[in-house]
């Protein structure tokens, strides 16, 4: 039995990123502020960490995920897969060549990653998306901004989320 209702427990979890971020600056702030010397010094380091851990926090929570719908998305061992009835299709991160994410007229979502194995295209409200931030951390240069605004507009569109580096022939 639980004490805590479960609205409010879903919305405990949804902010957590938030509530430790403050904690921990909230901390270093207190710190900062009753202590002298190099333990001020330090208050001011876990006050930094803090700032950083909200922001992240920030970009999760705008991040796009989904739930509820068909699939799962598994990100293990720097390969994405797809799960869905019948099928199991994976793609390397580290033979990724191109993301992209489409909105359709309806404003659904979905990933297409692009690699020398073919295409892997999973639903934006697959369950699990929300492991993509995850995944996307390691390749450097990705434009979490687009991810941001596939999510808030409505009618179709197409949005480059990341590219490797191509070499120039001349």
């Amino acid at each position: 039995m639980s004490f805590i209702r479960p609205e409010a427990l879903r919305s405990l979890r949804k902010y957590r990123g938030f509530i430790f971020a403050g904690l921990v600056l909230t901390t270093g702030l207190m710190i900062v502020v009753s202590s002298f010397g190099t333990t001020r010094l330090a208050g001011a380091v876990i006050a930094v960490m803090g700032a950083l851990i909200g922001h992240d926090a920030y970009r999760r929570f705008k991040f796009p995920a989904g739930q509820g719908g068909a699939g799962v998305v598994e990100v293990d061992e720097r390969q994405v897969s797809y799960l869905a009835a019948g099928k199991g299709l994976s793609i390397s991160l580290d033979t990724l060549e191109r993301i992209e994410l489409h909105r359709n007229m309806r404003g659904r979502t979905t990933w297409v990653f692009f690699g020398p194995e073919g295409m892997l295209s999973v639903p934006g409200d697959a369950e699990g998306t929300g492991k993509l931030f995850d995944a996307l951390v390691a390749l450097p240069g990705v434009n979490y901004a687009q991810a941001e605004a596939a999510s808030q507009g409505r009618g179709p569109d197409l949005f480059l989320i990341w590219q490797r580096n191509r070499r120039k022939l001349h």
